[in-house]
């Protein structure tokens, strides 16, 4: 699907500490990104290299988007729930699941993608995450990793994704 002008979103990036929040329009947050630092020797120096290697805008190899995929809704609920709401809650997360592996099979080449992996979100349990390795040069930044994943994510967000 071809993006309409007013389906932009003005995204937001923030760095913190390591890595990148991503906040879409709405001010909510949408994502994270972690750039591949490589090996920092010392280790026990990493927070501080990491730190200027990001106050310096320099260049990482790749990194990894992590962005919601799937809302189970069906763990920690203490009311409990019916077999056909279970099911419908499994089928609908099947078909998000199949249409995200879909997605990826169409697209990965386009935005550099090479691999994806699933996780359980940290934050909530009932929402499953997928990390995207995108392996494309970064230039370290606020500015420039929004300028970098715009395009990525402008094609979740319009695919219904993000």
């Amino acid at each position: 699907m071809q993006l309409a002008a007013g389906d932009r979103v003005k995204w937001k990036i923030e760095y913190d500490y390591t890595y990148y929040k991503v906040y879409d329009g709405k001010g909510h947050l949408a994502g994270y990104f972690f750039p591949h630092y490589g090996q920092i020797v010392p280790e026990e120096k990493e927070d501080e290299v990491i730190g200027k290697m990001n106050k310096a805008h320099d260049t990482v190899p790749e990194g990894t988007l992590l962005v919601p995929m799937a809302k189970l809704d069906l763990l920690d609920r203490e009311d409990g729930l019916d077999l056909g709401s279970a099911i419908a809650s499994l089928e609908a997360n099947l078909a998000r699941t199949k249409f995200w592996d879909g997605w990826l099979k169409e697209n990965a080449r386009q935005f550099s993608i090479f691999g994806s992996t699933v996780y359980t979100a940290r934050e909530d349990r009932n929402m499953l995450s997928i990390a995207l390795g995108i392996s494309r040069d970064f230039t370290l930044g606020e500015k420039e990793v929004k300028e970098a994943l715009t395009p990525l994510l402008d094609q979740l967000h319009a695919d219904g994704l993000l």
